[in-house]
């Protein structure tokens, strides 16, 4: 072979080496391109499955807030209207106890009355001493006894506003230690109850009470509603049977 044609051979030789080289490159740039591809259509994919998410999370948490304020809300309104009853029942307290003092007042002016008598017992007939004798111990039993009746009525309104301020703090919590009633109504279209017991019982709204026949479990329903002897209450949906009047009810 002549000189040119070793030449030329190398040539060839070195411009297929390159051009192996070029192809070689040109594939693993293709495989980059075609892993860098997939990395990003990937990312891509999860980063709009984490938008998807975080709507539905910011959905939920939106739902969520309307309504712990709805229930904020009403359990404001039902402290309220209890706050409204305690101030009542002190007002009647009050009352009481100035009736309390006028009927020992009236005791006490019969009683020196009476005894005024008998201290000028020698200034009046017998006819007239036993008429005015008698007249003042009928006063004077007549006002212990208004005493004894205006006192009791002076304990019962403390004891009501006692109960009323025992009910707004336990209305707080929901807390009803101890009580048990029946179901005295039924309204399955509104999806509530009528109890026997309320604040008198430890009844106080936001309570949860456990409905049941005999031994058998019926669900829970909540005190929306309470007055001193018989509560309104909504059925709670995980109710597992049919609630009737006469089922009972424990806390």
């Amino acid at each position: 072979m002549s000189k040119l044609g070793k030449i030329l051979l190398w040539v060839a030789l070195v411009g297929a080496i390159v051009a192996i080289g070029a192809g070689l490159a040109l594939i693993f740039q293709y495989n980059d391109t075609k892993t860098t591809l997939a990395s990003t259509q990937q990312a891509k994919a999860a980063a709009e499955k984490a938008i998807t998410q975080a709507k539905a999370d910011t959905a939920a948490a939106t739902a969520a807030a309307a309504d712990s304020n709805a229930k904020l809300a009403t359990a404001t309104s039902k402290i309220d209207d209890l706050n409204t009853q305690l101030t009542a029942a002190q007002k009647q307290a009050t009352d009481a106890a100035t009736a309390v003092q006028t009927a020992n007042d009236a005791a006490k002016a019969a009683q020196d009355k009476l005894d005024a008598i008998n201290k000028v017992l020698g200034n009046e007939t017998p006819d007239q001493y036993v008429a005015d004798k008698t007249k003042a111990e009928t006063d004077l039993a007549t006002a212990q006894s208004e005493q004894k009746i205006l006192q009791d009525q002076l304990q019962a309104t403390q004891q009501q506003v006692s109960d009323l301020e025992s009910a707004i703090n336990r209305s707080k919590t929901g807390a009803m230690p101890g009580v048990s009633g029946k179901v005295t109504f039924v309204d399955r279209a509104w999806n509530f109850v009528i109890l026997d017991v309320g604040l008198s019982a430890g009844v106080v709204p936001n309570g949860e009470l456990i409905v049941y026949r005999g031994r058998t479990f019926l669900g829970k329903v909540r005190v929306t509603k309470v007055d001193p002897n018989d509560a309104v209450a909504e059925i709670l949906p995980d109710a597992k049977g049919d609630i009737q009047i006469g089922d009972s009810v424990l806390n």
